[in-house]
Parts: C-alpha cells; sequence; structure tokens
C-alpha cells in the first residue's frame, strides 16, 4: 500500500502540473484565438495580419483588416480598419477595442 501511494504520488504532481502548463496560452494561441475572433472579417479576399504581445498576465492581440475590390489588386490596410483582442491565460476573450 505505501508502494502505491509513493508512486502515485508523483505521478499526480506531474499530470497536475502538465495540466497547469497546456491552460497557459503563448503567442501563437493567443493569435490561433483571435483568428477564430476574426474569421468572418479575414478571408482570402481581405487577409488580416496578427501581432501578439503579452502584457500584464494578458494577450493583447493586434489585428489589421485589409480591403480590395478584387482579387488582382494588393489587399490594402485602411484607416481604422483593425481591431485589438485581449485574451487571458487560457485563451477566453476578456476584451475588444475596434479602431474608429
Amino acid at each position: 500500500m505505501v508502494a502505491r501511494r509513493a508512486f502515485a504520488l508523483p505521478v499526480a504532481l506531474v499530470l497536475a502540473s502538465w495540466t497547469m502548463h497546456a491552460a497557459a496560452l503563448d503567442k501563437d494561441g493567443a493569435v490561433e484565438a483571435a483568428k477564430r475572433q476574426v474569421k468572418s472579417k479575414c478571408t482570402g479576399m481581405t487577409p488580416c495580419t496578427f501581432d501578439a504581445k503579452a502584457e500584464s498576465g494578458r494577450w493583447y492581440v493586434r489585428v489589421q483588416f485589409t480591403k480590395r475590390a478584387s482579387l488582382e489588386e494588393r489587399a490594402v490596410p485602411y484607416p481604422g480598419g483593425h481591431a485589438i483582442l485581449i485574451f487571458d491565460q487560457t485563451g477566453r476573450l476578456v476584451g475588444r477595442v475596434e479602431g474608429k
């Protein structure tokens, strides 16, 4: 019985620390979460660019929207065509600031 507990405790600690680490968001995860939020605005016709920065335990992802009239034209950003999405460490959207 003591041998089982001696084995189970380290295994439980490893699994618990892995779960905590898996919940933490990194830069790529923040960008992927932002892409899910703006998928209707960011298409092949109007591609977007993403820039993520961590600050105060949150991720701030700036999304630059573009527009163009046809696929032959170059997609260009436009004034006010951006949004800043704010995510917590679990990837949940906690704030959104639209450009004007």
